[in-house]
């Protein structure tokens, strides 16, 4: 589901991904998250969103996006299955 909400973002001509920021689970930071403005995001491609460092972060990993301070997308509980 991250993934297409990230397309819906950088895609749909109402929207301004220059807007938006992505939370993803990153081991070792704070509280394990990372947040990081969509404009970071070179591509993305497969399961993974693939950064201007080189880095690239799988889609399960996103927990929230949010444009202009509002909550686009949060990551549910797994209900038996994928969750994201």
């Amino acid at each position: 589901m991250a993934k297409r909400i990230l397309d819906m973002l950088h895609w749909h001509p109402e929207m301004d991904i220059e807007k938006c920021q992505v939370t993803y689970l990153h081991r070792g930071t704070e509280n394990n998250l990372k947040t990081i403005p969509a404009t970071d995001i070179e591509g993305l491609e497969g399961g993974f969103m693939i950064m201007f460092d080189g880095s690239m972060v799988p889609y399960h990993r996103v927990v929230k996006i949010e444009c202009e301070n509002r909550l686009i997308w949060k990551k549910g509980p797994k209900k038996g299955g994928s969750d994201d």
